[in-house]
């Protein structure tokens, strides 16, 4: 029989990723070759040119730094490349995700038999677009032709509220991964679940306090026993030193959710500055020292989920529970802070689920509403009649309304036919009874389902005199169960206008799909037919009134040689955007003047942020710190409490230290690098919302 509905689930993560499948009300969570529910990031390319996904290549980084690869979805939409220097090849980080997701395809091939073309893929929702984007091509690579997308807190509240008998509850979702937060304020209601709002970093996560186990206790250790000249992340003779500092510090982070204390050994770890091998290091990891180091980033996620939650005036005490996700979440000392009613988020945690599956389980039971009947992918027999369907797989009614139209040869009329749904799984069975056609097809009708398990009615259609027809498909499914009502998008969608500002399309928290016409620009410039220029109008993704303080995704371009004759400076354009699902963009503009349609305008040549050397990231560190040192003294002079606060909050939240770690690596480590820009951009954003303002502003300004 085949499947109707997706029921694959895969959350593509940055240090591991998983898939599970729906199966009737539960899920599984599918294991790899080597009997684990969770697959490495990693791809490794071997002397004999083979790729390794997995497990052997997560235990390449530290050995072949140059020729393995983890923690690439940190560059997903970006133009960053990975070089395998043993042979030269360059691989998008959509192109090594990709090799994750054939790694877990085979997975499903081995233990179910299934050769997986369909599957919901997840995101943060810290995702911008372009990194959605970047998912959808890394589907596409790895054999999945059909690859909805969901954020991770989403199919995260969905595996918590499935088959929960919740009427009405505000959750918040914490979702820490291995390089990402997202905090997401979730209502449940009348057997929906919906997106209130969210938030997040996408360079927030547990491998900052794996660098910090690093930076701040291994390497000064390892200095004081051992000859080690410039023995730094950034210095490219010790990239493998440090991979393997990384790995071990990672290991042994994750053995304190379970112990006070755990040993870090090296036989061997590198040779010192006079040919000596070291050996036998051996080093005794306290969990309270790592509590200190997380302590700033716990923090960091404890404001953006506090600010979430001030986004829509919401109280801790509106919020019935904390959804825990990933794999940090398992640290003792993260859920003592979170449920800390004084400096944490002192709402009632929920972590029945395992954290390190619970992204795919949800994502699965998503999968289950996906319905792949009307797919292009399916190949339905000339000889059957077809019907085409209206109606939610996965709903919180027990007796579902569904509509739909059945199929013929051309201009064929249904008078006397009849359809009937049949559940003989059902006690006793149960029969719809027949429902006749209308001339053209068209029907509706009420299932009646049990709750607790996957209900399959079979499809039965008669002609007029009553004879069995063949149809396509002939069984549907229905489960019970909550499910989301509609994804949102997490940022403001805007056009770039040529004076800098920015002409918003769609406000943050809009429900998708969503679709807008007749949106009316003015080219800025003249083009002539067949010049090489083009019409330009960028668009952006953020909040800032200022078009050059979002992220560009991509922009409408009509080139010079597709238009009929010259267009004079300032024509009107009158353009079309959609943006589906999945929050991928599509772009239709008209020209009046022309009477000209162009579909398909929307070039994503230039996605994602531009590229910032680490000298240019060092200089601007340079000046930001120079006006907070400053801004922090003249607020002590005038008690400027506002400023303070945020001041505070920069030091607290532990912004300058990462940022200093992050340049100090980013002359080899491009991971280090995005870290440092994003990080960055924070700390201006502190600055211009919460100090640069009124008096405070005033003064800075005069004494610049």
């Amino acid at each position: 029989m085949a499947r109707s509905t997706i029921d694959f689930g895969i959350d593509l993560g940055t240090t591991n990723s998983a898939i599970a499948k729906l199966n009737g009300t539960d899920t599984e969570a599918i294991k790899n070759n080597e009997g684990f529910e969770t697959t490495p990031s990693a791809v490794w390319l071997d002397k004999n040119q083979k790729l390794y996904r997995g497990k052997p290549a997560y235990e390449r980084l530290v050995l072949e730094p140059h020729n393995a690869f983890g923690e690439f979805k940190i560059q997903m939409g970006t133009s960053a490349e990975y070089i395998f220097k043993r042979n030269g090849q360059s691989m998008k980080p959509e192109e090594l995700s990709a090799e994750v997701l054939k790694s877990l395809k085979e997975a499903v091939l081995q233990k179910t038999g299934e050769n997986l073309q369909a599957s919901v893929i997840t995101v943060p929702a810290a995702f911008e677009l372009p990194q959605n984007d970047a998912t959808v091509r890394a589907a596409k690579l790895a054999g999945i032709e059909i690859a909805p997308l969901l954020q991770e807190p989403i199919a995260a509240a969905i595996a918590y509220g499935f088959q929960s008998d919740e009427k009405k509850a505000y959750w918040l979702v914490y979702d820490l991964g291995g390089g990402t937060f997202d905090a997401a304020l979730i209502q449940v209601r009348d057997g929906s679940i919906r997106v209130v709002t969210d938030g997040g970093d996408n360079h927030l996560g547990g491998k900052l306090i794996d660098w910090a186990i690093v930076q701040e206790l291994l390497v000064p250790t390892l200095k004081k026993q051992y000859k080690l000249t410039d023995f730094t992340r950034g210095n490219e003779n010790w990239l493998s030193a440090f991979a393997k500092l990384k790995q071990q510090a990672e290991i042994a982070k994750i053995s304190l959710s379970q112990y006070e204390s755990t040993q870090i050994r090296f036989d061997y770890l590198c040779h010192d500055d006079d040919g000596e091998a070291i050996t036998d290091f051996d080093f005794d990891l306290q969990r309270s020292d790592v509590e200190q180091l997380a302590e700033p980033f716990i923090l960091r996620s404890i404001n953006l989920c506090k600010a979430a939650l001030q986004e829509k005036g919401l109280s801790r005490d509106s919020i019935e529970k904390v959804l825990l996700v990933g794999g940090p979440t398992l640290m003792p000392y993260l859920r003592e802070r979170l449920a800390d009613a004084h400096e944490g988020l002192g709402i009632p945690l929920e972590f029945r689920l395992d954290p390190l599956t619970v992204v795919a389980r949800g994502a699965a039971i998503f999968g289950g509403t996906q319905r792949l009947i009307n797919s292009a992918s399916i190949t339905f027999s000339r000889k059957a009649y077809r019907v085409e369907l209206e109606y939610n797989p996965i709903g919180p009614d027990i007796d579902p309304l569904i509509g739909g139209k059945v199929i013929g040869s051309d201009g064929e009329r249904f008078s006397g036919f009849t359809i009937e749904f049949v559940n003989d799984e059902a006690r006793p069975a149960w029969r719809s009874g027949k429902i006749q056609l209308e001339s053209d097809g068209f029907f509706e009708t009420t299932l009646l389902v049990e709750r607790k398990k996957r209900n399959t009615f079979s499809i039965e259609l008669c002609d007029a005199i009553g004879t069995r027809r063949e149809i396509e498909p002939d069984t549907i499914p229905y489960t019970v169960g909550q499910t989301i009502t509609a994804q949102t998008l997490t940022h403001d969608i805007s056009l770039a206008l040529a004076n800098n500002t920015v002409g918003k399309i769609f406000s943050k928290g809009t429900e998708l799909p969503v679709r807008r016409s007749n949106l009316k620009v003015t080219a800025a410039y003249e083009v002539k037919r067949g010049d090489g220029q083009a019409i330009r109008i960028p668009i952006v993704e953020g909040e800032s009134k200022k078009a050059d303080r979002n992220t560009k995704i991509g922009h409408l371009e009509i080139p010079s040689d597709k238009i009929k004759r010259d267009v004079p400076a300032g024509s009107e354009v009158e353009v079309t955007i959609e943006i589906d699902a999945s929050r991928c963009v599509t772009l239709e503009a008209y020209l009046p003047i022309l009477d000209q349609d162009f579909l398909g305008v929307m070039n994503r040549d230039d996605y994602g942020k531009e590229a910032t050397t680490p000298l240019e990231l060092e200089e601007e560190f340079y000046w930001q710190k120079k006006r907070l040192d400053k801004a922090e003294k003249i607020s002590w002079q005038i008690q400027h409490t506002e400023a303070q606060t945020s001041l505070s909050r920069i030091e607290k939240e532990g912004l300058t230290n990462q940022i200093e770690t992050s340049l100090s690596a980013a002359y080899t480590d491009v991971n280090a690098a995005s870290e440092a820009h994003a990080t960055l951009d924070i700390y201006s954003r502190y600055f211009l919302e919460t100090v640069y303002t009124d008096q405070m502003g005033y003064i800075l300004y005069k004494v610049k």
